[in-house]
């Protein structure tokens, strides 16, 4: 009956006179079996161990005769230390195996795989043609490095014939990295001596005398380098260079695969949320003159990928002119549906007569008779004459909004209200003002803070940008408030009278 012994077992110290069987260089198992031989006199049987259970012969060889006293600690002592070592081996092969499938999710650039087993087999299939190629173009090793997001940096994604923590390894430029550089540009170079003076310095990723590089590519983009490495000079010919093309080819079609796998099986769940983001951020105006001596700005920042709240501003049939910055209470994709809704029914309530409270009454109306659920929504609305900056404002929720000049600030709306849909009528909060030239009228969300604090803060930058004649005092705000963490969506609204 044969026994499996595990890898990470299987000692043999030969039975000539001074024979050491050689372990790789990047085995560490390995060389601590040894070192735990030679340190503790005692080996492992292969033959009589079961499990996590070790049967120890002591660390001697055929022609040793003293045997007892040979071992430096117990038997017991060592067969404890060896279970303890096997336990700390395990949860190390099981780690870099799970390390090993998110380094073939990460390179396939789909956000998840399947199964563990779809990530395995992936990682199978690559290190089969890394191990296929090295064979082919008589090198030692293979590597595949793949670039990040913004291509700034390569990092280690799949190894074969080099020690398995280069995984583990921080990534490295690609700003200098000239072999890399040069297989984008031509799809492969061969590089006979990877040891050439510093003029002619290529930046391998290992310490190998000879290599080839070919570049990955995806939809003819570079994404990626696949290393082939060789201990000894090697003077590469045309047939390696191809065999290495083609690796990488089949590299990116298993990639390829992958990410399209997912998509096709529904996994990629986050397409639908960009179409969402790209249509609110499409629908939402720029800044601009609205009249004369008026201009209007705004700003949303969001956490996620789509936002609970939108701005917008127009020149009314009757010559006001009107701004508006709402957002949802439910800060999910529900509430981006909610703010949709709310801001349809603020274009359909615009074009007739009205006064600011009752448009708020039939925006008020329209989503509680249109609810299926608790729409509740904050809003702001305001008109203002262009001609005598006279104009009223009203509030529902918790959006606040304060007018600022170049000698100071003063806050409109001292409290909140309910949002809309929480009552059958609503409960506004109604201010009349006048917008003198050189100030600004700014209301913002609950995103930016509620306290004291934050208003000064808010306020400060808004009479920094009057004093200096700034028409876009939103970009003094968002440099003011950039350090503040990003916890909650962010939207302001902006009136400026020249």
């Amino acid at each position: 009956m044969t026994t499996n012994i595990p890898s990470y077992l299987r000692l043999h110290r030969g039975s000539k006179t001074g024979s050491t069987k050689v372990v790789p260089p990047h085995d560490p198992m390995r060389h601590f079996w040894d070192a735990y031989s030679d340190v503790t006199g005692w080996r492992i049987d292969q033959r009589a161990s079961r499990g996590e259970s070790f049967e120890l012969l002591p660390a001697v060889n055929a022609e040793t005769t003293e045997i007892d006293g040979m071992a430096a600690v117990s038997k017991l002592a060592a067969a404890r230390l060896a279970e303890l070592a096997a336990r700390m081996a395990d949860e190390l092969r099981r780690n870099r195996e799970a390390m090993r499938r998110q380094e073939m999710e990460l390179a396939s650039r789909a956000p998840i795989l399947t199964s563990d087993n779809d990530r395995a087999q992936m990682a199978d299939q690559i290190e089969q043609t890394l191990a296929d190629a090295a064979a082919a173009c008589r090198c030692d090793a293979a590597a595949i490095y793949m670039l990040d997001e913004e291509t700034q940096y390569l990092k280690a994604r799949v190894v074969h014939g080099l020690p398995e923590d280069r995984l583990e390894v921080h990534p490295r430029p690609l700003r200098g990295s000239r072999a890399d550089l040069e297989a984008m540009v031509r799809d492969v170079v061969a590089i006979e001596d990877l040891d050439a003076n510093s003029l002619e310095t290529w930046n391998s990723p290992e310490p190998f005398a000879s290599g080839i590089c070919a570049s990955i590519q995806s939809d003819g983009v570079p994404i990626g380098t696949l290393w082939l490495f060789s201990e000894q000079r090697t003077e590469f010919r045309g047939a390696e260079s191809a065999v290495a093309r083609f690796a990488a080819a089949q590299v990116a079609i298993v990639l390829a695969s992958a990410s399209t796998a997912c998509r096709d099986e529904g996994v990629e769940a986050r397409e639908p949320l960009q179409d969402l983001a790209q249509w609110q951020y499409e629908s939402l105006p720029i800044g601009a003159s609205v009249a004369e001596g008026w201009r209007v700005d705004g700003l949303i920042e969001s956490p996620n990928d789509w936002a609970t709240g939108w701005h917008v501003w127009d020149v009314l049939p009757d010559g006001t002119v009107m701004i508006a910055i709402a957002e949802a209470v439910d800060p999910t994709v529900k509430g981006a549906m909610s703010a949709a809704v709310t801001r349809a029914a603020l274009a359909a309530h615009t074009g007739y007569r009205h006064t600011a409270e009752q448009l708020i009454q039939r925006i008020s109306d329209t989503i509680w008779q249109t609810s299926t659920a608790e729409q509740l929504m904050s809003l702001v609305y305001v008109r203002v004459d262009p001609e005598s900056g006279e104009g009223e404002l009203v509030s529902a929720g918790s959006i606040n909004a304060m007018i600022a000049s170049r000698y100071g600030f003063r806050p409109m709306l001292e409290r909140s209200s309910d949002p809309l849909n929480t009552h059958i009528d609503a409960r506004p909060v109604v201010k009349s003002f006048r917008l003198l030239r050189g100030e600004t009228l700014m209301a913002y969300t609950i995103g930016f803070g509620d306290d004291g604090e934050t208003q000064r803060l808010l306020g400060s930058s808004l009479r920094d940008a009057m004093q200096l004649i700034d028409k876009n005092p939103l970009a003094r705000i968002r440099r003011a408030t950039a350090g503040i963490p990003l916890d909650q969506e962010r939207g302001a609204v902006t009136l400026f009278r020249e």
